[in-house]
Formats: structure tokens, sequence, C-alpha cells
């Protein structure tokens, strides 16, 4: 039997849905990056519909894979409302020291940019950038801040300041501490000034320093000559 008491603490001010301090058994299968995989019993210790909170005694990093299975309530589902399990794909949000981790629920469906083993397991997010990447425009190297936002209503995802350390007219390299699937749609702000664009993710990875990185194409505007000449 669940126990359902009322708000959760933790990450709710990361949060845009309130979660629920909500105990249930749930599989965890996850993949180390030299390809051994691993499956862990645990529970959570709150849900809501964008996400939940489990304690894990492995190692894993923000911004990694694992595959879920939970009898989570109806109300707090987004597909497969009658099935007896919940199999949903998710993504460390956060790491808290203890083991706890917070979790981002993707879908049904692994996003783009991952890939899969035969059996169908979550791997690693990719560690490098794709190795074509044609621009209509030099980038240039330096240190540009901006601020994030998410386009939409997503649970623990939430607007942060970020740096950019490679921008051009049409789009930066901005590091994160979030993860962003490829094709969403983002606002980028100039802080304190008067750039601002939608941005579309046109790639994301964790580099080796271990930071989650994000190619981003402005859509709306190109960035002003103010900002570039910041690398100069």
């Amino acid at each position: 039997m669940s126990e359902l008491k009322g708000p959760a603490g933790g990450w709710s001010e990361r949060r845009r849905q309130e979660r629920m301090t909500l105990a249930l058994p749930v599989r965890v299968q996850g993949q180390y990056p030299d390809g051994v995989t691993w499956e862990d019993m645990t529970s959570t210790s709150d849900a809501s519909v964008g996400g939940a909170s489990i304690k894990l005694s492995r190692t894993v990093l923000r911004g990694q894979a694992l595959f879920l299975s939970l009898p989570l309530p109806k109300r707090y589902r987004s597909f497969d409302l009658t099935s007896p399990s919940y199999r949903v794909y998710a993504v460390v949000a956060a790491v808290k020291p203890g083991g706890e981790l917070g979790l981002r629920f993707l879908g049904k469906n692994p996003p783009g940019g991952y890939r899969r083993n035969d059996a169908g397991l979550f791997l690693s997010p990719p560690i490098s950038p794709p190795i074509s990447d044609r621009r209509a425009a030099p980038r240039r190297d330096g240190v540009f801040f901006f601020v994030l936002k998410p386009a939409d209503d997503r649970g623990a995802v939430h607007e942060e300041t970020a740096v950019a350390d490679n921008l051009g007219p049409g789009g930066a390299r901005i590091m994160t501490t979030q993860v962003f699937a490829n094709g969403e749609i983002l606002e980028v702000r100039e802080p304190g000034g008067t750039f601002i664009t939608r941005a579309s993710v046109r790639n994301s990875y964790i580099g080796e320093d271990s930071v989650w990185r994000l190619n981003l194409m402005f859509l709306d505007a190109p960035a002003p000559d103010h900002l570039l000449a910041q690398s100069q």
C-alpha cells in the first residue's frame, strides 16, 4: 500500500508541478558507459506527473538515462493508464548526497540522441558533439552569459543563468545543469540586456569535463554585435 502524505520537500523550488510523498516499489534499469547493464529494485519517496525521487546505492550521473517500471497511480501518468506497471524512460535531473536522485520522466520512448543496446536498455548520453557541424557563420570562443527558460511547463526544468563558451550570430554552445532533448525550444535572453530569442536544441551531450552542453540555433534574431565583440 502506498503512502500519500502531502507535499514533499527537496527540489520543490525547481518544480512547476507539486510532488506528493508517495512510496512505491520501482525497478530501475540502466547501463554503465562500458556497456555493462544493471538493474535495481528501490522505492520512490515522492512523485508527480513530471517525475519522481528515488534512492540508489550505485553511482549515477546527472543527465544519465534510466528505464523505470512502477505501479504509478493513474493521475500521475501520461500514457498506459490501465497498465498494471508504468514503464517510462527518465533522466537524472538532480543528485543529492546519500544516493537520492531527482528523476524527470521523458516518456514512453527514448529521446533522440541516445543509443540503445540489443536488450533495449537505455544507455548513457552521447559524450561528444557530432562530427559534422555546418554553420552559416563562424562561431567565436569566449565567455557569454545567458538566461535559459523552458518554452513550456516541464516539472523539474527551471529557468537558469548559464554560460556559453562559443557564440555566433546564429547560435551558441551553452553549458547547463539541466537536461533537454534534441528539438526542444527554449527562450534565450541576455541578462540585463535587450537580446532575446527562441532557440532550438540541435544537439546535446556531456563533455569531457562532465558538463552537459547544448548546441542551440537561434530562431527569432541573430546574436547582436555587442555580444559577439566580447570574444575579441
